[in-house]
């Protein structure tokens, strides 16, 4: 699981705070480039998953802006987002992995954010860097993309992937929390594909900062096919 930070002199934008446990990693980056927590200046959140929201309610606790898509606010406001997807629930033994790492990395203990501040389709964001919001339903309601481009950098959260994080497929994936919305997910990256010449940032598997790597994954993308073992 991947989130990023951009720097602006000392201040710090994230993309994305993975699980709640993941604040550790943030706090060692942040030592290691000599800054602290009060350096953080807004989080961009690219759905409301509870991979992804992570620590962010600790810097909402502390009036730090935490950005989500406006379709995926209510979730991001309460704790619903941590009962596990129609996908990982349909395949517990595989997904075990992946549900071992939430409960270790303190996934019920995870708190909301109660004051996320909601933004659009096509909106440049009020932050330190800049970064355009793209919509691409299908994920989630409010699943976005985030574009710097500054540096023709795309963060696709789960949008598209690398690595299919529950059951380890290597990608460029793409699904759905609700297998049923896979095929939406897969035909929306076509709102992409304007931006084909960007480096590709996920939110899971490893990035691929060539040029052009964004287009690459477009045209490779598919949905894994999540074969049954005796979880029946």
């Amino acid at each position: 699981m991947n989130f990023y930070a951009l720097t602006s002199g000392r201040g710090v934008t994230l993309v994305d705070a993975g699980f709640f446990g993941h604040r550790r990693y943030l706090d060692e980056w942040l030592a290691w480039t000599g800054r602290t927590p009060r350096d953080v200046e807004a989080i961009v959140v690219t759905h409301g998953h509870a991979d992804h929201l992570g620590f962010a309610g600790e810097f909402d606790s502390r009036g730090v802006p935490v950005y989500v898509h406006e379709n995926d606010l209510d979730i991001t406001r309460t704790t619903k987002v941590r009962r596990p997807p129609v996908r990982l629930r349909r395949h517990p033994v595989r997904g075990f992995g992946m549900l071992a790492e939430a409960m270790g990395d303190s996934v019920f203990a995870q708190p909301p954010v109660p004051g996320a501040r909601p933004f659009v389709d096509g909106e440049d964001l009020p932050v330190p860097v800049p970064l355009k919001a793209l919509a691409v339903p299908g994920h989630s309601p409010g699943n976005c993309v985030l574009y710097h481009s500054v540096s023709n950098l795309m963060f696709t959260g789960d949008t598209l992937m690398t690595r299919d994080p529950m059951f380890g497929d290597e990608g460029p994936v793409v699904f759905s929390e609700d297998p049923a919305n896979d095929a939406t997910c897969l035909a929306n990256l076509a709102l992409l594909r304007p931006y084909e010449t960007a480096a590709l940032l996920p939110a899971h598997g490893e990035p691929d900062t060539s040029p052009g790597a964004l287009g690459e994954a477009i045209a490779a993308a598919r949905i894994p096919v999540v074969r049954r073992t005796h979880d029946n």
